[in-house]
């Protein structure tokens, strides 16, 4: 392993920005830790922590002083040591505002091997960052209630500060060795496996851990309370002998079977795309009640929200079964991807963060190829695509200074959109030689930290492409280009602009180098041609074309626009799925930013979702109608739900006549899409007979997960009181993570104000923390009570945000990008303006940005 640079040169000067009485904001490249013998003594019913830290360091020249990270800790006592001077006292000051302590000695601290020793005191966090409290409730065999605590780590980005004083930035990995002293009857789980475990003489236990790879601090992991482990079955089939354990609330056992067969086959695929064996000792995938993400890639000791890891497969639909197999491969993907090989900085983050989710679809696809997991991946690339046509959008990667900037990079532009440029590179270059790429990079950098060139450096050397100067075009500048397709009588014209929300002018933007791969059809003929768009260019297909597919395979991170005509001959032609959910979405945009005409989107909506049997595409199919319908004017929303209630029935009707009576459709994509269309036909479009059917099925209870699924969303959106207490009562005594969710969200939908109200008390008084943003996201968006709902969070406020992340906060004012009221949006953006939190300021600006976007669009549309 190479010595490396601590900084990327334009992070260089780490002082830059730092008054008088600031320390630079980056720690001295000249320390660098090389292990952590860390011992952490954790009371969890008290919640008090504390404990002692050995850090073994290297210092290349002589310092005044060791600067660290630590907030939030007493440090009572420090110890200097090296060779030549053996230990000394040494003083510490703490510098809250940078979140740092710097140890003295009183004279230079020369060169060579140093160990810092320090002694720590503090608190259980009640937020959900560092080393925090979380909580479950349990019921004895007489019915008593208990509440029950445990102690969990969350430390990405910037948090292991909050749990013991260290080196907390992801260039500085070092070794750990773990041990904790807690109380005998808790569960202890860390990184590595568990070596030994001693008792103590007040009763409690030290548990000691093996010493783990080289980490950066914000991977490790400690858990410890009442819980229970499941080990994973003898009939799970797999390659690797990897022991993976299940850990949860006692009780939970039955729920972990889907995941053991998703891990176990996550970890087989991997290792075999990546050339390497997995990098730990162990895996635990650990299930936690309060948890502010959906879940953390901590070497051998993940951490879940238990709704995305839990699941039972009887009684979950194929969407939660999907969603469990994605949060667990994305996790196992960082095992390598993240852990084993990190980035130097939080500039590099998107990159972890975008090869995650792309291998997370690749393994999924893998394991269950029927989930046609990369078209519903859309809708996923879709959201990116909203945010990136902003003028507020950034660049994939950028500078990032402080710890409120490194967890902005948490956001939509860093995953789907990261994700979305990494699959149009893998699909343009070839999964074979993208594949070797990718394990290149991963032998060459094995346990040390990277630049984002460095991953492309080495796809350059594995394909000869010019791998960097297309990416840097894609990764550092902000937006994406809208590819124009125009039929001439020899073949096809194609330039490119901005793709914008609005008819914003874009006439100096630089072009893109687009990697296109073009289909078309001319004279009957098929024919695929390879184009790197820069500049306009003309393809001579020798005849005019019956349909052009500039985004063949639907994988380009590109707009394209065509005339109507040239649409619809598309959408007739027999393409993929995804082909046909990127056509919608395209039209979708095209009606945002105004050029798409509200009847060419409905005529291309009944051209595409009769001939597609896709769950994706319905669902597209879904979204575009309800949308419109939320945002037309009255004789528009007739058209939009008229076209809803026919192309839902139809589907049906087909669904039923291929399903012989008396039984259940043999196809799981199949009762899919016939879920779609219940929702469709009961809410946009307000067919009676599918509502009076969501009544009785949900009262009784029956159809399969999906259908029952479909029919709360019917009946909620339609509930009397009596309907609403039933969907509350469910929500209070559901018996699997996935329907209590389900149940608590669509408490938001109810007509009824007063309910509503009640929805909204018990968000701010009963509703987890972690889960209280996306209740309040869902109200937001209520469409005929949002306002309702704004005058309870604005006066609010402080119930609103308590215990609530700055990036749960952000997805809860996602909501406000639904609001079509001129006045109402303009006392958001004015409160918002002074309330928004710094971390997630430029996403807050971004949701105004759409909810903008959103009135202009329902004015233009209402006008006629």
């Amino acid at each position: 392993m190479e010595p490396e640079d601590t900084a990327p040169p334009e992070q260089a000067d780490t002082s830059s920005g730092a008054g008088p009485d600031q320390l630079p904001l980056r720690l001295d490249p000249a320390v660098r830790p090389v292990h952590y013998d860390l011992l952490l003594d954790i009371d969890v019913e008290r919640g008090t922590t504390g404990g002692t830290v050995e850090i073994t360091l290297v210092l290349g020249t002589a310092v005044d002083a060791l600067r660290l990270h630590a907030i939030d800790l007493e440090v009572v006592s420090a110890t200097v040591r090296s060779p030549l001077e053996g230990p000394t006292a040494a003083t510490v000051t703490a510098h809250p505002d940078d979140e740092q302590i710097v140890v003295g000695t009183g004279s230079p601290i020369g060169a060579g091997p140093v160990t810092l020793q320090l002694e720590w005191r503090g608190t259980l966090s009640n937020e959900l960052v560092g080393l925090y409290r979380s909580t479950y409730t349990e019921v004895d065999d007489h019915g008593e209630e208990r509440v029950r605590s445990l102690a969990v780590t969350q430390f990405e980005s910037t948090h292991a500060r909050r749990a013991f004083p260290c080196f907390d930035e992801p260039a500085l990995k070092a070794t750990f060795s773990v041990s904790v002293v807690a109380d005998a009857s808790h569960l202890v789980v860390s990184n590595a496996a568990e070596t030994g475990r001693t008792a103590l003489t007040d009763g409690r236990v030290r548990v000691d851990f093996a010493r783990t790879m080289v980490l950066s601090t914000y991977l490790v992991a400690i858990v410890v309370g009442p819980l229970e482990v499941t080990e994973l079955p003898p009939d799970v089939r797999r390659r690797s002998r990897v022991p993976i354990r299940l850990v949860h609330r006692p009780g939970q056992g039955h729920l972990c079977g889907f995941a053991f067969r998703v891990a176990a086959a996550a970890i087989d695929f991997l290792e075999d795309y990546y050339g390497l064996a997995y990098p730990g000792d162990k895996l635990d995938l650990v299930a936690v009640p309060d948890f502010a993400f959906g879940a953390m890639e901590n070497l051998g000791c993940v951490t879940f929200r238990e709704v995305l890891l839990l699941v039972d497969p009887d009684e979950a639909t194929p969407a939660d079964l999907q969603r469990v197999a994605d949060v667990i491969n994305h996790e196992l993907a960082h095992m390598w991807f993240g852990d084993l090989v990190t980035m130097r900085w939080w500039n590099g983050l998107w990159l972890n963060e975008a090869v995650a989710p792309f291998m997370e679809v690749t393994a999924s696809d893998s394991f269950r190829p029927d989930w046609d997991c990369w078209t519903g991946f859309g809708l996923l690339r879709a959201a990116a695509f909203d945010t990136d046509s902003l003028p507020s959008t950034r660049p994939i990667e950028y500078p990032v200074l402080t710890p409120a900037d490194a967890e902005a990079m948490f956001d939509v532009l860093t995953y789907e959109k990261g994700a979305s440029v990494v699959r149009m590179l893998e699909r343009y270059l070839g999964p074979e030689r993208f594949r070797d790429g990718i394990r290149s990079y991963l032998a060459q950098h094995a346990f040390a930290t990277t630049e984002t060139t460095d991953l492309w450096d080495a796809l350059e050397t594995a394909t000869g492409e010019p791998v960097r100067r297309t990416m840097d075009a894609w990764v550092f500048r902000g937006g994406h280009p809208e590819v124009l397709v125009e039929p001439t009588d020899r073949g096809v014209r194609l330039d490119q602009r901005r793709a914008t929300a609005g008819p914003t002018s874009t006439a100096d933007d630089p072009p893109w180098p687009v990697p296109l791969v073009v289909t078309s059809s001319v004279g009957g003929v098929v024919r695929t041609d390879r184009v790197l768009l820069e500049e306009p260019a003309e393809l001579d297909l020798g005849g005019r074309p019956e349909w052009v597919q500039p985004n063949t395979g639907g994988d380009g991170f590109l707009r394209t626009r065509m005339e109507p005509d040239a649409a619809l001959r598309l959408a007739s032609a027999d393409r993929p799925a995804l082909e046909r959910f990127v056509l919608l979405d395209d039209a979708w945009a095209g009606l945002l930013a105004g050029h798409t005409s509200a009847d060419h989107l409905l005529d291309l909506v009944a051209e595409v979702a009769p001939r597609s049997d896709d769950p994706s595409v319905w669902r597209r199919v879904a979204g575009i109608l309800e949308d419109l319908d939320r945002l037309a004017g009255p004789e528009l929303a007739r058209r939009t739900a008229d076209l809803a209630g026919r192309l839902s029935r139809d589907r049906l009707e087909a669904i039923a006549r291929a399903t012989p009576e008396g039984t259940e459709p043999d196809e799981e994509r199949v009762r899919t899409v016939r879920a779609v269309a219940v929702a469709l036909a009961g809410g946009t479009g307000a067919d009676p007979e599918i509502r009076a059917d969501a009544r009785r099925r949900f009262e009784l209870g029956v159809g399969d997960a999906a259908l029952r699924s479909a029919t709360l969303a019917v009946v909620a959106r339609m509930a009397t009181p009596t309907e609403h207490r039933e969907i509350e009562r469910r929500w209070r005594t559901a018996d699997n993570p996935q329907d209590q969710i389900r149940y608590l969200h669509h408490l938001a939908d109810t007509p009824e104000p007063d309910d509503l109200r009640r929805t909204l008390d018990l968000a701010l008084a009963e509703v987890r923390a972690q889960d209280r943003p996306y209740l309040l996201r869902r109200a937001l968006q209520h469409p005929t009570l949002g306002s309702l709902v704004w005058d309870q969070v604005e006066s609010r406020w402080p119930e609103v945000t308590a215990g609530c992340s700055a990036s749960g906060l952000a997805r809860m004012l996602e909501g406000v990008t639904r609001c079509t009221d001129r006045a109402l949006a303009g006392r958001i953006g004015a409160f918002l303006v002074e309330h928004r939190p710094e971390a997630t300021a430029r996403t807050v600006d971004q949701h105004l940005e759409r909810m903008w976007v959103s009135v202009m669009v329902a004015e233009r549309l209402r006008a006629g």
